[in-house]
């Protein structure tokens, strides 16, 4: 399944009808109403009373790549850190619990990109890469244009001792760790994507 975030509502590209049919909060669209596939993020953003909307595909990569044809793509990088007390580091921005992300400037490896972030969001150096969790994507409006965003989020390690400092000029206002077991609790009322990025980690067994 593919999904593209809408703050908190979903747009999702999903073969199994059988899974947009059993959730209670989810609108199946019928191609037949409005086949024209790239219209569809402009109408999900006025239709704010549809929490979510699953896309019936059997081909989910095509139809996910024809729904942001119109969009401008822009890449980003992000990490979920996590230090040797097992503690994973959340930023506190604009009133919701968090990862550090940011854009990749063109020079950069996505890589780089999402280790730059963290590095100026949180004031923590020295990380070490590990793998690539899964990627995500949320729209959002800059000067008129709508915009789709693919974050790479990657697992990442730190070892240091050193205190994190939070980069107000990016509204960021507190970088804390946080306990695995509370980490439920900071997230209850975060972004869908934020969520994604935990279980996607968790449910592998990392």
């Amino acid at each position: 399944m593919y999904s593209i975030y809408f703050d908190k509502r979903i747009l999702a590209v999903c073969s199994d009808e059988e899974k947009a049919l059993n959730d209670p909060d989810a609108v199946l669209y019928s191609p037949g109403s409005n086949p024209e596939l790239t219209r569809l993020p402009e109408l999900f953003e006025k239709s704010k009373q549809i929490k979510k909307l699953y896309v019936p595909s059997k081909q989910e990569e095509n139809t996910f790549k024809q729904i942001f044809t119109n969009l401008t793509l822009v890449q980003a990088g992000g990490g979920l850190v996590e230090n040797t007390k097992g503690e994973f580091l959340l930023i506190f921005r604009n009133g919701t619990w968090d990862l550090p992300k940011g854009k990749q400037e063109p020079y950069e490896d996505i890589r780089e990109a999402a280790l730059r972030e963290v590095e100026e969001e949180c004031g923590i150096h020295d990380l070490e890469l590990k793998g690539l969790i899964c990627n995500t994507y949320h729209t959002y409006r800059m000067n008129g244009k709508f915009m789709i965003k693919n974050t790479h989020w990657y697992h990442m390690i730190y070892s240091g001792n050193g205190s994190t400092t939070p980069q107000t000029e990016e509204c960021i206002e507190k970088a804390i760790w946080v306990k695995k077991e509370k980490v439920p609790k900071y997230i209850s009322d975060t972004y869908p994507s934020i969520r994604e990025v935990f279980s996607t980690f968790l449910s592998e067994g990392q």
